[in-house]
């Protein structure tokens, strides 16, 4: 059975060609593309998710904040979109052909104290415990664009709008009031 954490020279190697697509891609990312990237951390987000809202409220605008958890998305990662979206970002053929042989065909097997299942190749989803899964997840959704302000951090979005109305709704707890400026 394949430890869910890989051995140290395949992490150097990885950290390397991950270090290497980054250097290729940096300046094409979304600049609302937070986490996993140096200089954007949560801290970085926060702050400029905070300074957003309070320039709309200023404004006179409401803010309108959902947040959207992609729960296990990482298992659903498909990567004929990943390998075409390395393609599209001018990442060398043979990068994107390291990385499909990185993703494509992997057997997994699972181990429950002395049993063991069966071999299976995922057709998705990205490997545990591996640095270029945070930065093939941010290339996979950094074209994600709505109309609105969009920060996106790993695997958490929130999709700020500020909306010019006479009132808005307040939410706290399980109590909803209309509040009118």
């Amino acid at each position: 059975m394949r430890p869910i954490s890989p051995p140290t020279v395949s992490k150097i190697l990885e950290s390397f060609v991950g270090l290497w697509i980054l250097q290729l891609i940096d300046y094409q990312l979304n600049k609302y593309q937070f986490g996993a990237l140096k200089g954007r951390s949560a801290t970085h987000i926060l702050v400029d998710i905070l300074h957003q809202w309070n320039k709309a409220l200023d404004d006179g605008h409401s803010v309108r904040v959902p947040f959207i958890d992609c729960m296990k998305a990482f298992d659903h990662v498909d990567h004929n979109v990943i390998l075409q979206k390395l393609k599209a970002y001018d990442v060398p053929d043979f990068i994107v052909l390291w990385i499909t042989s990185f993703l494509c065909k992997r057997p997994h097997g699972v181990k429950v104290s002395e049993s063991y299942s069966g071999w299976a190749t995922a057709h998705g989803g990205m490997p545990q415990g591996f640095w270029l899964g945070p930065l093939i997840f941010i290339i996979l959704i950094d074209d994600l664009k709505t109309q609105l302000l969009t920060h996106k951090y790993v695997v958490m979005y929130a999709i700020l709008g500020h909306i010019p109305i006479p009132h808005s709704v307040i939410v706290t707890g399980s109590a909803i009031r209309p509040i009118f400026h």
